[in-house]
């Protein structure tokens, strides 16, 4: 017994160290539990089930939907994250490599060459769930996905893509 009561008063920190270990060990577990349900979460702000996304996605008429009938039809820029290109924007995206590859663009496309302040374009990001079988797969970086591409011209869809 005085050689437990000689070892504690050579390690006087033991007790702090052991508190200070459970609280680490308890906010570890915490932020675990928390970013497994931000994943899960995360893969609704996206975009939904395959099949909706595709009856949304089939309900957009080029040349006719608007920039607010898309929003109803569920394509919300500012929940989904979508980003957003002006028309120089635009002509980053979509400038091929060579020129015959620009002879074969959609005649959409090209138009919004000719006049890039008529032009923008909203991009959809369609991320593959994360898997959430372990651990570390909580902290693993989602894999890219296939995006969605509404050109607007004036307001109205003149061009549509999706890519799984």
């Amino acid at each position: 017994m005085n050689d437990l009561l000689r070892w504690r008063d050579e390690h006087r920190m033991l007790p702090l160290l052991l508190i200070s270990s459970l609280v680490l060990l308890l906010a570890i577990a915490a932020a675990a539990l928390w970013s497994r349900g931000s994943i899960a979460d995360m893969d609704t702000k996206v975009l939904g089930s395959r099949s909706s996304l595709q009856v949304a996605y089939d309900r957009v008429r080029t040349g006719q939907t608007s920039r607010p009938q898309l929003t109803q039809l569920g394509f919300d820029s500012t929940r989904l994250k979508a980003h957003s290109l002006s028309g120089l924007g635009v002509q980053e995206y979509f400038m091929p490599a060579t020129s015959r590859d620009f002879d074969k663009l959609d005649p959409a496309i090209r138009g919004c060459f000719e006049a890039p302040d008529r032009c923008s374009a909203l991009i959809f990001p369609m991320a593959t769930p994360v898997p959430v079988d372990g651990f570390m797969a909580a902290n693993a970086a989602p894999r890219a996905g296939g995006h969605i591409v509404f050109l607007l011209r004036n307001g109205r869809v003149e061009y549509k893509a999706m890519t799984a």
